[in-house]
């Protein structure tokens, strides 16, 4: 028995012996090789490498969801026509932006070679949606960003360079702040140290304030837009230090006009040569001039009151450039609006302030005289917790029309001295990029101003001086 035993192990282990060496004969066939996604850790977390190329790309977006509601109030405009009754005005809104975005950077013997696109949906109804009342709006497809970064230049449509304090932690908009994108050719020079400088030209659009129009010697004149000439100069000079950062910034702003006058009081090209001026048995002419602003602005980190606690201080002037002086440009639509025009303070809404005004000198020309616009703004943002913040919000502006408008009645566009007061206090939560941030915030604003020499009092039930009150809730994630 134990013979056969043997005889059998044997002869099985001579058969599996001759099967393994007949198989290492065989060719192997090799599993195809696996594409795993290469990260591109020196740009900073969330860009990876596209296959086949020195591309680094990361996706970036913004959706923001919100609500405010705010008392409506009766509004008329300082030209004259009311805009709006309280019992017609709507009290709630909503609003929905969504910014989808890419950004994408490769080494070359220049530099990093940068790209950004960011879009831009936007829709709104009620009082976020314009002067009441106002039912659900179209989406408003734009471009909130779009620029390459190479040797030192950006090009494109990017961040001002004259702004510091973004308002980024506003659930809504206040006064006082110049916060928008441009297009713009820009060189920025980093120092050593933590310090940095820009130059560049800017798009007048993004900066313009309109122009004023008023009756004066000659017959009544119409001012509209004449044409560009030259982009906006802006230059700053900023920091970024372990106590905090802080920017200084000054612009120059040109202001092209083109003004009519159906007694042919003005002399010049005729004006059936621009579209939607006058006639052509009047006449027209155009004037120039230059406007200026200037800003400066520091952070100081306050880490003794609690992580990531910081105040931040900004003044900007504007002296016919009021729109970099946050005065109907930037972050408000108006003066006497929060972020959208139909958040009236009610009474004697400020729709008149303009970077010039003009002056029909009675032989044949008129000139131009600037409006001058100062702005203080203050935030103080305290963290409760990691995950739980709050920031109060003070601004005050000042606006000056030039004599021309004092000195004219409302009816003939002439328009008073203002100031402009907003409060604001939120409470939010969550993280940037980490979690869904969710946030109330509650706004005051008080619009104090001085009616033009020779004005009469105003009608019944009109306010000089309103003040107008509002809440925002939103909801937004970051990634």
């Amino acid at each position: 028995m134990t013979s056969i035993k043997t005889v059998l192990l044997g002869s099985a282990a001579g058969i599996l012996a001759t099967g393994v060496a007949q198989a290492a004969d065989l060719p192997v066939k090799k599993a195809a090789a696996v594409q795993y996604v290469e990260v591109c850790p020196a740009y900073g977390r969330g860009f990876f490498k596209l296959p086949g190329t020195d591309i680094c790309i990361r996706q970036l977006g913004y959706i923001k969801l919100g609500i405010a509601a705010a008392p409506a109030h009766d509004a008329k405009r300082s030209s004259g026509g009311t805009i709006t009754r309280a019992h017609a005005g709507d009290n709630v809104g909503w609003q929905s932006s969504v910014r989808p975005g890419w950004d994408a950077r490769s080494p070359t013997e220049y530099g990093t070679l940068r790209t950004v696109v960011q879009l831009r949906l936007d829709q709104r109804n009620g009082l976020l949606e314009g002067r009441p009342p106002q039912g659900t709006g179209a989406f408003r497809p734009s471009t909130q960003r779009a620029y390459i970064e190479w040797a030192g230049f950006t090009f494109g449509r990017q961040a001002t360079q004259f702004q510091f304090y973004d308002q980024g932690d506003i659930l809504g908009a206040l006064g006082g702040s110049p916060k928008t994108t441009t297009q713009q050719l820009t060189y920025t020079w980093q120092a050593p140290g933590g310090l940095k400088a820009t130059i560049g030209l800017e798009d007048p659009d993004a900066w313009s304030a309109g122009n004023g129009a008023v009756s004066t010697v000659g017959g009544t004149m119409v001012i509209v837009r004449g044409p560009t000439r030259m982009y906006d100069v802006v230059a700053s000079l900023s920091t970024e230090q372990s106590w905090g950062s802080a920017k200084i910034s000054g612009a120059a702003h040109e202001v092209s006009t083109i003004a009519t006058t159906s007694s042919g009081g003005l002399v010049g090209t005729n004006c059936s040569l621009f579209a939607g001026v006058g006639t052509s048995s009047g006449s027209c002419v155009t004037e120039r001039t230059t406007g200026w602003a200037a800003l400066a602005g520091v952070t100081f980190l306050l880490p003794s009151l609690g992580a990531g606690d910081q105040i931040t201080l900004e003044a900007s002037h504007g002296n016919g450039a009021i729109a970099y002086a946050g005065v109907n440009g930037g972050g408000t639509a108006n003066p006497g609006s929060f972020e959208r025009t139909g958040q009236w303070t009610g009474g004697l809404v400020r729709d008149g302030d303009a970077d010039v005004f003009a002056v029909n000198n009675g032989n044949g020309t008129y000139s131009l005289q600037k409006t001058k616009a100062t702005s203080f703004i203050g935030e103080l943002r305290h963290y409760w917790n990691p995950l739980l913040r709050s920031n109060l919000i003070v601004s005050h502006t000042r606006i000056t029309p030039p004599a021309v408008a004092r000195n004219s009645t409302l009816s003939d566009g002439g328009i008073g001295k203002g100031n402009v007061t907003d409060v604001g206090v939120n409470l939010i939560w969550g993280k940037s990029r980490q979690t869904a941030e969710i946030g109330v915030e509650v706004v005051y604003k008080k619009v104090k101003q001085n009616l033009p020499l020779g004005q009469p009092a105003l009608a019944a039930g009109i306010d000089k001086d309103p003040s107008a009150w509002g809440v925002n809730a939103v909801i937004s994630r970051t990634w």
